[in-house]
């Protein structure tokens, strides 16, 4: 039976562990921050948070943000966890932001590039409407497949008229830029039936048996599986098909569109170029097809100028919005 408790500081533990060490005051800063992300985030995701902070509240002050970029990189037992946990800490609790790189050498390697017929035809699989609705998203915006989870129905009330859809979630290795994306009237219509009806702090992608849970990782693997299968049996290569690869297609068709790194960043919530570079696959005999400004959320008469000439809104931010006008009609 699943634990509804986000971690287990809040049940007895056998003497000897890690958390019965720690002090009162920094369990409760930490349950603090586990509590606010306990729907974003899997069980065991948070449980290793739960194990890396009390591991370093051992070895100092959580809140001395200096001291814990010494100590961090020496718990090589749980420093895979213990960078984005902390960063977690330090967010929730308005602390400096710490200057901790995850080294790149220790990521898995990313997945291959699908080939754009077979995530067309993978739209077409799932039955349920909120399946439908959510690939579409994940292939018309590069969302991370845990993006669409944090969704309430307040996000949306102002967003699917214009057509548009605002992401921007906690995430294992740190945080996403929040932007708003511009999407398909097919998707603004499916969105709009999910949220019909419903309270403004329903999930949108929610829970058939538990509705006041969103979707779960697990649950979106379930289905990526039989979507590969069906596909597979029917004769397409299904080669990089993974819930991430419709994020690396959707960065590299933006690219490879504009050929504007930085509106590929800012698409995909980036806070870094480098991060941005390796979700751009090489494609080098496909033509630029559009041209591309940005100016900064300010400058009203810039953008008044842009939407007067016909440039079409590509991505917006808190602090930029970026426009797009082909180049050439193919």
């Amino acid at each position: 039976m699943q634990q509804t408790t986000p971690v287990s500081l809040l049940n007895p533990q056998p003497p000897g562990r890690v958390i019965d060490r720690v002090s009162t005051r920094a369990k409760e800063r930490i349950l603090a921050v586990l509590m606010e992300h306990r729907h974003r985030l899997a069980f065991k995701t948070l449980e290793v948070y739960n194990q890396a902070l009390c591991t370093l509240a051992l070895k100092g002050d959580l809140d001395n943000v200096i001291e814990m970029e010494r100590i961090i990189p020496t718990e090589k037992v749980v420093l895979y966890a213990a960078i984005p946990a902390y960063k977690h800490y330090c967010r929730y609790w308005r602390l400096p932001e710490p200057q901790i790189l995850v080294h790149r050498e220790r990521r898995r390697p990313l997945p291959r590039l699908p080939r754009e017929d077979t995530l067309q035809a993978s739209l077409a699989v799932p039955k349920r409407q909120k399946w439908q609705a959510y690939f579409r998203l994940l292939y018309e915006t590069g969302a991370r497949a845990s993006e669409p989870f944090a969704l309430k129905v307040k996000d949306t009330q102002n967003t699917l008229d214009a057509e548009k859809i605002r992401l921007g979630t906690s995430k294992y290795g740190g945080f996403t830029t929040e932007r708003e994306l511009p999407i398909s009237p097919l998707l603004a219509a499916q969105l709009r039936i999910l949220v019909k009806d419903r309270g403004s702090e329903d999930w949108v992608f929610r829970q058939t048996r538990h509705p006041e849970k969103p979707l779960n990782y697990h649950q979106t693997e379930v289905l990526m599986r039989i979507i590969r299968n069906q596909l597979r049996a029917t004769g397409y290569n299904v080669i990089g098909l993974r819930l991430h690869g419709y994020r690396h297609a959707f960065a590299t068709r933006i690219y490879w569109a504009t050929k504007d790194l930085a509106l590929v960043s800012r698409s995909l919530g980036h806070r870094s170029l480098e991060t941005t570079m390796i979700y751009v696959h090489l494609k080098p005999d496909q033509p630029k097809r559009y041209d591309v400004v940005n100016f900064n959320i300010s400058d009203k008469e810039g953008i008044s100028k842009q939407i007067a000439e016909g440039w079409e809104l590509a991505v917006q931010t808190p602090e930029e919005i970026y426009f797009k006008r082909p180049r050439w009609v193919p």
